[in-house]
């Protein structure tokens, strides 16, 4: 199946820079920056971290694999972290696939994870649904394939949003839950902006991601197209993924016994994965070699943002 997130909207081709000046520019909407300065420890991998945490989360886009494709090498740092008897989590911002087919995934691409073993934001948006009264109906922005069907709502209170929708329809939405961009498009942006200019109401923004690496690729994810709408609109946003608490809290949860400074964060994206896992008391690693930062001055990134990884790494 052709992927079809969308690598560019309104003129715009995301770039790792650009990305990098959009999460400074929501940055009143992301968790505060750790009083840490210290510049981070240069290592060639992951492997001389292994002895010295007890528990190793993953983010999976730009640190495990680009799109469809494994990064070499993550398939066996993961095996001999496990043959060692460390405690693997992933914690994804994904929420296109149902979280049964994101783990299905990755044992497809070879990883030994499960559905126990992978936290997606999906998940994090599911369990919230789970535990808050119904109320009112909600357009479900995700294609077809992601079966949204499968969110624990009553079916009489989702509607898909998608390019076939009438205006009639987006009026009569309560809310809206944005699970994925793919399909997404100007037309549907200016839509969803004009109705809540009419009448501002709450989105869950189930991937705060503003950008994934698939490739040689930027594509732009919920979290871009929500800011934009929420800056345009005054519309409120509630996010379920990185760098947001819930989404280390729910890491934490399944790492009992286990404190959150002996637990290592891996990740990507300063503003999500470091920021966040520095916000839950975890220690944390930038990957640098393949996800949103690849071809950035890093430390100038660092100095800028205020975001001090403890450790730095082009690949795990």
């Amino acid at each position: 199946m052709v992927d079809q997130h969308p690598t560019s909207f309104a003129g715009i081709q995301p770039t790792p820079a650009w990305a990098f000046d959009q999460y400074e520019s929501i940055r009143e909407r992301l968790p505060g920056t750790s009083a840490r300065r210290a510049q981070p420890r240069f290592v060639d991998s992951l492997a001389p971290l292994m002895g010295e945490f007890d528990a190793f989360v993953f983010d999976a886009f730009g640190v495990l694999n680009t799109g469809p494709s494994v990064i070499p090498g993550a398939l066996d740092r993961l095996a001999r972290l496990q043959a060692n008897n460390k405690t693997i989590l992933m914690l994804s911002n994904a929420a296109t696939a149902s979280h049964p087919a994101l783990a299905a995934k990755y044992q497809r691409m070879g990883f030994d994870l499960n559905e126990e073993t992978v936290i997606s934001s999906r998940w994090l948006l599911e369990q919230h649904l789970r535990q808050t009264p119904n109320s009112g109906t909600w357009g479900v922005i995700a294609p077809e394939q992601s079966q949204p069907e499968t969110l624990p709502l009553p079916s009489d209170l989702m509607r898909p949003i998608r390019a076939d929708v009438e205006d009639a329809t987006l009026e009569q939405m309560d809310g809206f839950i944005f699970l994925s961009s793919e399909g997404w498009n100007e037309t549907l942006q200016g839509r969803l902006t004009d109705s809540l200019t009419r009448r501002p109401r709450p989105v869950k923004v189930a991937n705060p991601d503003l950008v994934a690496p698939r490739g040689d690729l930027l594509t732009l994810e919920p979290g871009y197209f929500s800011h934009l709408a929420a800056t345009a609109t005054g519309a409120s946003l509630e996010f379920f993924g990185k760098p947001f608490a819930t989404a280390f809290e729910a890491a934490l949860a399944r790492l009992p016994g286990i404190a959150p400074a002996r637990v290592l964060m891996v990740g990507d994206t300063l503003h999500t994965d470091i920021l966040g896992g520095q916000a839950a008391g975890m220690s944390t690693l930038l990957v640098t070699g393949h996800g949103a930062l690849q071809g950035m001055d890093i430390h100038d990134c660092i100095r800028r943002s205020g975001i001090y990884p403890d450790f730095m790494t082009p690949s795990i």
